[in-house]
């Protein structure tokens, strides 16, 4: 199923002119209206734009100076405004390291997306945040998403969006949250 996207309002951030480029054109190319999509350079730039743009969803770099994208996310997960707060984010990164992934899940970004990017990847990534909506926590050391997912909800579309068809889900570790067996 295809989203209508058009109405939706995108932040990218990214302190690469050439990345923000080829988002823009990725999103304009998925539907969504020029107008409708936010840039800024930098996680600081972001954090000031954010309450007078209230995006829908925001899709940010992991590396950026002065700040970072986890650094943006934990200032957003935290605001006292819920609209800010509950922002969908995607994490755009070349390091896919488990411990770097668990980072930005802790952090509370939504989804990951792995460089390099494609527009059936970012999109794939925008239909999990729209099918799949997940609860908020919040609790003394995290703010966000819940970080549990049933992992039939999202393991076919990134499987599909990364070109892998036909996942042997047997084949696949068992859950731990399904309990483990001796």
């Amino acid at each position: 199923m295809a989203y209508d996207l058009s109405a939706l309002k995108f932040m990218v951030v990214d302190d690469s002119k050439y990345m923000c480029t080829v988002f823009r054109e990725f999103l304009h190319a998925l539907g969504v209206k020029r107008d409708n999509i936010i840039e800024c350079s930098s996680g600081e730039d972001a954090w000031k734009a954010i309450h007078a743009g209230k995006p829908d969803m925001i899709i940010t770099d992991y590396l950026m100076e002065p700040m970072d994208g986890l650094e943006l996310t934990r200032s957003i997960r935290r605001d006292a405004n819920e609209q800010v707060s509950f922002t969908p984010i995607i994490l755009c990164t070349g390091y896919t390291e488990p411990a770097r992934v668990e980072a930005a899940r802790d952090a509370g970004v939504h989804e990951v997306l792995a460089k390099p990017i494609t527009a059936e990847k970012l999109y794939a990534r925008i239909r999990n945040i729209i099918e799949y909506p997940r609860g908020f926590e919040r609790s003394d050391g995290y703010i966000g998403p819940d970080r549990r997912r049933r992992r039939e909800e999202v393991e076919d579309h990134r499987r599909e969006a990364d070109g892998v068809i036909g996942i042997d889900n047997d084949a696949m570790p068992p859950d731990p949250a399904e309990g483990a067996s001796a």
